[in-house]
This record gives structure tokens, C-alpha cells and sequence, in this order.
């Protein structure tokens, strides 16, 4: 049974490194070229770009529907943001306990995410979601999120072309780089393709001081 639980967790540990190769490596990369671009923006801009780039990457990734009020914005399309956020960053898949069904994600651990996301405002429903392609299980008897032992390649990753500070609020113009339009050139260097589409989305100071989303809305 160890044994068999053992495989599990590598299985699942190998399933989440693809996930987070292709997520980070690809976010990486769309950081790199903004790193590049020294001659219109300071070292210190490049960093912080950088930085925002990689807090919406997972909003980016799921292309949610936009929206002007995060408060009446799609509810399981922000939950499975959250989700993603968390398997994004988490390095340590195996501190988490398993079933036979994949790995059990902590509830308080989604919320607390959520809020990081989207503000302190905006209250999360926990339910069953569509984590693009591929289905985040809720269970309430065990207060957790079932995530099942695959790979997945995002929708978007993201380019920040400007930011505009409005009061306490950044309106940040991004393009969305298709993850299939990604190439290799004949040295094996990955070249990003055009935006298919640029939105902005409003990054506003909570109580805390912490940028959070609050609007999601086409650039044209």
C-alpha cells in the first residue's frame, strides 16, 4: 500500500514538474524579452514589469471573461485562477496528502490565494471548476480541491506593453502571446509570437497595500 501510494506521489510530482515547465518556462521566457528592452525602460521598470508579469501570468493563462467589477466577474473561472497561481508557485507538490483520485489541495490554501488575486472584497465560493481542460474537484467533506495528475499546456502567457498609474490603481495594457504560436528558431531559441489580442486589466491597492485584479477589459 506504501508502495503503492509511493508511485502515486511520484507520478504526480513528475505530472506537476511538466505543469510547471511549461507555465514558468514559458513566463520566463516573455520576462526575458521584457528584460531586453533597456533602451525604453529603466533596469529598475524592467524588474517590476517582470513582477507583474508573473502575479497575472496565471489570470492570463485561463483568459477568463472580462469584466469591470471583479466582484461580479465569473466565480469558478477565478476560483480556478487561484488553483493555478498555487500550482505555479508551489514547488513542493509532495507536502501535500493524495488520493487515489490525485492530490489534495487545501481550501484555505485556494481562499487565501483568491484573496491575494482579488482583493479582500470579494468573497470565494468553493465548488467543483473547469481548470481549462481538465476538472478541479471539490470536496466538501474533506475541505479540499482534488487535483488530478496531469499536464496542460496555458492558453496565454502574458506582455505587458504599458502601465498607467491612476490614483491608487495601475492600468496595465497586455498582449496575449499564444502558448501555440511559440517557435524555435534554427539555434533552438524560443521566439514569441505576436499578441492575438490586448486587454487591460486594473490592478487596484488594497487596505494592505497589495495590488490585487479588479477589472479585466479589452484594450480596443
Amino acid at each position: 500500500m506504501q508502495k503503492k501510494r509511493s508511485s502515486k506521489v511520484l507520478n504526480y510530482i513528475v505530472g506537476t514538474a511538466v505543469i510547471l515547465f511549461v507555465i514558468i518556462g514559458l513566463v520566463s521566457t516573455v520576462s526575458f524579452f521584457a528584460g531586453k528592452i533597456s533602451d525604453k525602460r529603466a533596469e529598475t521598470r524592467n524588474a517590476e514589469i517582470s513582477e507583474y508579469e508573473n502575479f497575472i501570468a496565471p489570470v492570463i493563462m485561463n483568459d477568463p471573461d472580462s469584466f469591470d467589477d471583479v466582484s461580479k466577474a465569473n466565480q469558478s473561472q477565478l476560483v480556478s485562477i487561484a488553483i493555478w497561481s498555487i500550482l505555479q508557485e508551489n514547488a513542493e507538490p509532495d507536502k501535500y496528502e493524495y488520493s487515489d483520485d490525485g492530490m489534495l489541495l487545501p481550501e484555505k490554501e485556494v481562499e487565501a490565494e483568491f484573496t491575494k488575486l482579488f482583493g479582500s472584497e470579494t468573497k470565494i465560493s468553493h465548488e467543483t471548476v473547469d481548470g481549462g481542460g481538465i476538472e478541479f474537484k471539490y470536496s466538501e467533506k474533506k475541505n479540499c480541491y482534488i487535483i488530478p495528475i496531469t499536464g496542460i499546456t496555458p492558453i496565454y502567457t502574458p506582455r505587458i506593453e504599458e502601465i498607467d498609474e491612476k490614483g491608487d490603481s495601475l492600468i496595465i495594457t497586455v498582449g496575449y502571446l499564444a502558448s501555440a504560436d511559440w517557435v524555435q528558431d534554427s539555434k533552438g531559441n524560443m521566439v514569441a509570437p505576436e499578441p492575438s489580442k490586448f486587454m487591460k486589466l486594473t490592478l487596484r491597492k488594497g487596505a494592505e497595500g497589495n495590488y490585487y485584479v479588479s477589472a479585466i477589459q479589452s484594450a480596443e
